[in-house]
C-alpha cells in the first residue's frame, strides 16, 4: 500500500521542520545544555508540526550517536522511533482515552524504568479532551514526576487546558506556516516526485491551506493523484476546491469604485452559474473585515492567503481612497442584505439593494485622510478620481456646515412624519430625541433617556434615519447620538415636549395601544 505524501514527507530531524525556528531553537538548546523539562506543552492549529516535533524530542533525548541536538537516524533507538517499535515511546490520543482509568494505567506505566532507553517519552496528543478527574489524575504525576520520563502534551485548544496543568509544564506556542515557507515546501515535494507542477497551482495549494502545512500536503497529493507527469493549472481545478475569491475581489474592487453596473451584472452572472448567493455575501463580508483588520493594524498577512501579491497591490491602491467609516457602512450595509436574504422571494434583491446604497452615496469615494495601506513602489503613479469622489477640502481650509442647525429644528416634524413610513416605532422614539449640534455633515441628536439613544444607535435603525435625513433636508448627513440627563422635554422646538399628550401618543405609538376611558 503506497504512502500518502504528508506521511512519506514527514520531519524526521529539527532541520527539515518547517518554519517554527522560535520553538526549534529553543528545544535544540536545552538538548545539548542537558536541561531538560519533565513536561512540556504544544499549543497551536492543526497540522503544523506538534506531534512531529514531539517525535523528533523523544528521538533526541534517546539517540545514542546525537550530532549537537540532532537524532543521528542510524542507531537503533531512532529506527524503533521512526517506525512505531520503540517500548519507551508512548503516544496517547486522548480524544479517545480520555477517562481517569487510562491516565490512571498511565501513571502506573510511568513509575516503571525505561526499557533500554535514557527516557520514557509519554506523548498525549488532544490533551484538551481529557476529562476533569482524568486532569487531576495526571496533574499529580506531573507534580511528582520520575526522573526517567518526559510527558509532551498536544493540544489546538489551549484555553481547555487547567491552569495548573499549564503552569507544570514547558509552553509552546506554534503558528501557522508562512505562504512562502509553504510554497517552498511544496516545490522540494514536487521535485523529489519528480513530476512537473504549474507554479501556479502549486501557489494556490498554498492559498488554500491557509498555513496549515498538512493541509497543504494533502492537497498536493491529491493533485498529483491526477496521474500526469506534468500538471497544468486547468487539470489542478478538478481537484482544487471551488474559490469565489476572485469574484468577490472583483465584486469588492467594483464597490470601491462606485461601479454599480457592473457589480449588478456580476450578482446576476454569479447566481446562473450555480452559485450561492447567502454564501457570496457572507464571503464578501468576511472579505471586508479582514481588510477593514489590515487597514488598521497595517498587517497584510492574513490577506496574502487570499490574494496574489498582484490582486493584494491593486487593492491596496483602491484602498487608498476608502476611509475606515466607508468600509464599516458597508458591512453593515451587507449584513442588512445577507439578513434579508434568507426571506426574500427574489433572492438577489436584497444584495442589488446594498449594491446601489453603497456605490451611489458619497461614503465609499470620499478620500479622507487616516489610515492608509502602504503605496506600492509598482503603484505609484497617480491614482484617477472619479467625477462623483469628493475633493477633500485643502489643508488650513475651513470646513463649512451642510445644514444650519436652525434649518434642522424647523424641519424635524417632517423628519418624524416621514420616518412613519419606515419604521413607526423608531419615528416615535425620535420624538423625544433633540438635534443638538451641526458639524459639517454629522448631526448630533441628544436624548435624556439612555434606552431611546441605545435603540436609535442601532445599526439597522442608524441607517434608516440617515436615509430619512437626506430626503428631508436634501443632502447627506451623518446621525450621532447622545444622552444628555439634563435635557428639558419641555424645551420649546423639542417635538416631544409640546405637551404630555405627546408623550402619551409617543407610548401609544410605540406599544399600539389605546387610551381607554
Amino acid at each position: 500500500m503506497s504512502t500518502t505524501l504528508y506521511r512519506k514527507y514527514r520531519p524526521q530531524i529539527f532541520a527539515e521542520v518547517v518554519d517554527q525556528n522560535h520553538i526549534k531553537v529553543t528545544l535544540q538548546n536545552e538538548i545539548e545544555s542537558g536541561k531538560i523539562a519533565h513536561a512540556y506543552l504544544f499549543s497551536g492549529p492543526r497540522g503544523v508540526g506538534k506531534t512531529t516535533i514531539a517525535r523528533i524530542l523523544a528521538k533526541a533525548l534517546n539517540c545514542r550517536q546525537r550530532t549537537n541536538a540532532e537524532p543521528c537516524e542510524r542507531c537503533a533507538s531512532c529506527e524503533e522511533i521512526k517506525n512505531g517499535r520503540s517500548l519507551d515511546l508512548i503516544e496517547i490520543d486522548a480524544a479517545s482515552n480520555r477517562g481517569i482509568n487510562e491516565i490512571r494505567e498511565l501513571r502506573e506505566q510511568a513509575r516503571v524504568t525505561p526499557a533500554k532507553e535514557n527516557y520514557k517519552v509519554f506523548i498525549i496528543d488532544e490533551v484538551h479532551m481529557l476529562t476533569t478527574e482524568a486532569f487531576n489524575a495526571l496533574l499529580k504525576i506531573l507534580e511528582e514526576p520520575p526522573a526517567h520520563v518526559v510527558f509532551i502534551l498536544a493540544t489546538t485548544e489551549i484555553h481547555k487546558i487547567p491552569e495548573t496543568i499549564i503552569s507544570r509544564c514547558q509552553r509552546f506556542d506554534f503558528k501557522k506556516v508562512a505562504l512562502a515557507e509553504t510554497i517552498r515546501h511544496l516545490e522540494e515535494i514536487v521535485q523529489k516526485e519528480k513530476i512537473k507542477v504549474d507554479s501556479r497551482v502549486i501557489e494556490n495549494i498554498a492559498r488554500h491551506a491557509e498555513g496549515y502545512l498538512r493541509d497543504a500536503v494533502s492537497l498536493l497529493g491529491q493533485v498529483l493523484s491526477l496521474g500526469d507527469k506534468q500538471i497544468t493549472l486547468e487539470e489542478s481545478t478538478l481537484v482544487l476546491p471551488r474559490s469565489d475569491l476572485a469574484t468577490i475581489n472583483a465584486f469588492v474592487t467594483q464597490l470601491f469604485q462606485n461601479q454599480t453596473a457592473a457589480a449588478l451584472g456580476l450578482i446576476n452572472k454569479y447566481l446562473e452559474e450555480g452559485g450561492d448567493l447567502e454564501f457570496f455575501t457572507k464571503e464578501t463580508v468576511e472579505f471586508l473585515r479582514r481588510l477593514l483588520l489590515a487597514l488598521i493594524t497595517q498587517n497584510w498577512q492574513e490577506l496574502l492567503w487570499d490574494l496574489a501579491d498582484d490582486d493584494l497591490k491593486e487593492l491596496q491602491r483602491h484602498l487608498r481612497k476608502v476611509s475606515i467609516e466607508s468600509l464599516r457602512r458597508m458591512i453593515e450595509i451587507l449584513l442588512e442584505a445577507l439578513a434579508n436574504i434568507r426571506r426574500s422571494e427574489i433572492i438577489q434583491l436584497p444584495l442589488e439593494l446594498a449594491v446601489v446604497k453603497i456605490t451611489q452615496s458619497d461614503n465609499v469615494a470620499e478620500d479622507q485622510s487616516g489610515f492608509e495601506p502602504p503605496a506600492p513602489s509598482a503603484l505609484a503613479a497617480p491614482v484617477k478620481t472619479s467625477a462623483a469622489q469628493k475633493i477633500a477640502p485643502e489643508a488650513g481650509e475651513s470646513s463649512k456646515p451642510l445644514a444650519e442647525l436652525e434649518t434642522v429644528k424647523q424641519k424635524w416634524p417632517e423628519v418624524i412624519e416621514a420616518l412613519k413610513d419606515y419604521n413607526h416605532s423608531l419615528s416615535s422614539f425620535l420624538k423625544v430625541g433633540f438635534p443638538q449640534s451641526v458639524n459639517a455633515d454629522k448631526l448630533c441628536v441628544s436624548f435624556k433617556y439612555t434606552f431611546h439613544a441605545e435603540r436609535v444607535k442601532e445599526s439597522k435603525n442608524k441607517v434608516m434615519v440617515e436615509t430619512v435625513l437626506e430626503k428631508v433636508y436634501g443632502q447627506k448627513l451623518l446621525l450621532a447620538v447622545q444622552v444628555d440627563e439634563s435635557l428639558n422635554l419641555s424645551e420649546p422646538g423639542n417635538a416631544a415636549g409640546q405637551s404630555g399628550e405627546n408623550m402619551v401618543e409617543m407610548v401609544l405609538d410605540t406599544l399600539g395601544g389605546e387610551v381607554v376611558n
